[in-house]
């Protein structure tokens, strides 16, 4: 597929309405910018909502491009580290567990469903991929619905626990989907969001200033399948214009499978990037920033538990 090719709208801002973007750069052909009121980063100019059968096709999930570069391959390959992801997403959701009734929006193959299954949980998911959610019914027989959450027609009130993993970012229409999740959660029930903290997060500042360049001018991931690029503030901001309220707050790092796919480049760039890319990657300077960053919350994934405020679902 040429992603740049994609049929394109011009949008506003998602989260403050303003249509005055600031361009930080132009990635893959799609240009990243800035809103200058609230300051969320977007696609100000984004493929259309008509062609998301055809982005999340085979080739978002075999290809690594844009998506996922062999995604049922990498998940057998890489079993053990996925499960250990998914135990420890078991053990953060256990004190919001309710009746055990959950829902995934956006749940691609299906394979954290299907450990939650098999941890007493009540699953069902929704995933816009054919490809995807073909795979999740046929071949590990999940209640998964193709298409988008309003599409599903669920019934209100019936889910302790909605998640969105990696998913807030990909939505044409943030706003009425986060309002249909209230509709359906239990009262008291809760939204699960995680997403990646994308250009303003301390790796990629970092990386941008050996690079000489300025802040937000990295090329973000997963251009043009990633409409968003939240830090902590903006994606709260998003979660509060949706009615929610954040009840927790938790930081993840990404990266545990893509390391071992693709490993970081050493010898590339300038002698100061090169000789920072040895110590960084090889030496092992990462992993222990990766681990203090996530006990302080500065982690490259954002995490955060919200409920749905009275009349805001």
């Amino acid at each position: 597929m040429k992603w740049s090719a994609l049929p394109r709208e011009k949008v506003a801002c998602a989260l403050c309405g303003s249509d005055s973007p600031i361009l930080l750069k132009q990635s893959r052909g799609w240009p990243v910018s800035k809103c200058p009121v609230c300051g969320l980063v977007y696609l100000s100019e984004r493929p259309t909502e008509a062609s998301l059968a055809s982005m999340y096709s085979n080739e978002y999930y075999d290809r690594a491009e844009v998506g996922y570069g062999g995604y049922v391959k990498n998940f057998e390959k890489y079993r053990g580290i996925f499960e250990g992801l998914f135990r420890a997403r078991v053990k953060s959701l256990e004190r919001f567990r309710g009746s055990g009734r959950l829902l995934e929006l956006g749940c691609a193959h299906g394979f954290l469903l299907d450990h939650l299954r098999g941890q007493g949980y009540s699953v069902s998911g929704v995933e816009v991929s054919p490809v995807a959610s073909g795979y999740a019914r046929d071949v590990l027989k999940l209640d998964v619905h193709t298409g988008s959450l309003e599409s599903a027609g669920l019934p209100g009130a019936q889910f302790d626990i909605v998640m969105m993993l990696d998913v807030l970012e990909h939505l044409h229409r943030p706003g009425p989907v986060l309002r249909e999740i209230g509709r359906i959660l239990k009262p008291g029930g809760v939204l699960l969001v995680q997403c990646p903290w994308e250009l303003s997060h301390w790796e990629e500042v970092m990386e941008t200033f050996l690079r000489g360049r300025k802040t937000g001018q990295m090329n973000p991931d997963a251009v043009p399948a990633h409409l968003y690029f939240f830090g902590p503030r903006t994606l709260e901001a998003m979660l509060v214009s949706g009615g929610f309220s954040v009840v927790r707050r938790e930081s993840g790092n990404y990266g545990a499978v893509r390391r071992k796919v693709t490993p970081p480049p050493i010898n590339t760039g300038s002698p100061l990037e090169r000789l920072f890319r040895l110590l960084y990657f090889r030496l092992g300077v990462q992993g222990i920033l990766y681990g203090a960053a996530r006990r302080v919350g500065w982690g490259n994934g954002l995490i955060r538990y919200a409920r749905c405020e009275p009349g805001g679902g």
